[in-house]
């Protein structure tokens, strides 16, 4: 058997894998219909700063969370560094913005450090496997925090940078700029737009060639390996593409907040977005969407609880979920309703 036909092989049957674990269109385009109207509503049904406020961090999140899929869901290479990559995003869109360059520079300069930065990590890190690479992730993700911390000349370090300048849009002779301080509704439809446009292409990228070698690799490393996919060429891209994306969403954060410092990039935070991925559903469509709702929501609900046993609540209720659901939310939700559809066909 030939290189490509071993490959063809291994990724069409990837992808039949993958359609027989799908729920029906219907249901996928109801679910989008549904989510679209309600991601439109929110900020006029939700209409307190603080809640507007949580609005557009689950929106950052949302795009953080779908990039991650693409690793975690993808092609099962469980990532723990993925907030370093929002670092670098968020440092050098906000540097070259104070330095006096106009937003569309910096949020592109932000999206190819990320992607830069993933290349650099990935080419060594990918030449491991299983929890070796995990644990290199983790480490990475440290690393960029102690570096953050560390180059005051640059990043001011534990002090942060303070005064990052707001969104500012141009075109033709119009200009708007987002002061987020106040007003949040025009800077959540800003996220909103790239969270829709994230999870578009993580939909196209999961029915492509690629999506389907990812899947492949998923399945089996060494067979899809045998048969022909390149692996470790897929893994590097898909590692760059969610690292670029991964600073995409650290410029709309460091640009909503102003001011940004290492505290925002730890382990802890690519802790988090592990837990979302996992709780929403790795590998689902709506996944990356109900993760970061539910984990958000869920963290500011107990802010009014005492800080130990709010933790304490927190780690049971998420324990609780993983237990209950180990395919997450949206997969248990897909499972559920697959059996339904068995039950009446019987």
């Amino acid at each position: 058997m030939s290189a490509s036909g071993g490959n063809a092989k291994a990724v069409g049957l990837a992808g039949s894998s993958a359609r027989a674990l799908s729920p029906s269109p219907v249901w996928t385009w109801l679910w989008l219909a549904v989510g679209a109207a309600i991601a439109i509503a929110a900020p006029h049904v939700f209409t307190g700063l603080s809640a507007r406020h949580l609005l557009v961090l689950i929106g950052i999140n949302v795009i953080l969370v779908t990039s991650l899929d693409l690793l975690i869901g993808g092609a099962g290479l469980l990532s723990l560094g993925h907030a370093a990559f929002m670092g670098v995003g968020a440092y050098t869109s906000a540097l070259l913005m104070k330095a006096g360059q106009p937003f569309p520079v910096a949020f592109l300069a932000a999206i190819c450090a990320g992607a830069v930065a993933g290349l650099i990590v990935g080419l060594p890190a990918l030449r491991l496997k299983g929890h070796y690479f995990s644990v290199v992730t983790f480490i990475i993700g440290i690393i960029a925090t102690i570096l953050m911390t560390n180059m005051v000349d640059l990043t001011r370090g534990p002090m942060g940078l303070t005064g990052v300048p707001f969104v500012k849009l141009e075109f033709f002779g119009w200009s708007h700029t987002f002061k987020t301080i106040v007003h949040k509704v025009g800077y959540y439809y800003f996220v909103l737009f790239f969270a829709a446009l994230t999870l578009l292409l993580r939909w196209l990228v999961g029915r492509s060639r690629f999506g389907r070698s990812l899947t492949a690799i998923k399945g089996d490393e060494n067979l899809a390996e045998s048969l022909g996919v390149p692996t470790y060429r897929v893994k590097v891209l898909a590692f760059v593409i969610a690292a670029a994306f991964a600073g995409m969403a650290g410029s709309l954060y460091a640009h909503y907040t102003a001011f940004i410092s290492p505290d925002s990039f730890t382990f802890v935070h690519s802790f988090d977005l592990f837990v979302m991925n996992l709780l929403g559903g790795a590998g689902t469509m709506l996944g990356p969407v109900v993760g970061p709702i539910f984990l958000t929501v869920l963290s500011s609900g107990l802010k009014g609880m005492s800080p130990a046993l709010s933790h304490v609540v927190y780690g049971v209720m998420l324990i609780a979920v993983i237990v209950l659901l180990p395919t997450g939310i949206v997969g248990g939700i897909n499972r559920m309703l697959r059996g339904l559809a068995a039950r009446r066909a019987r």
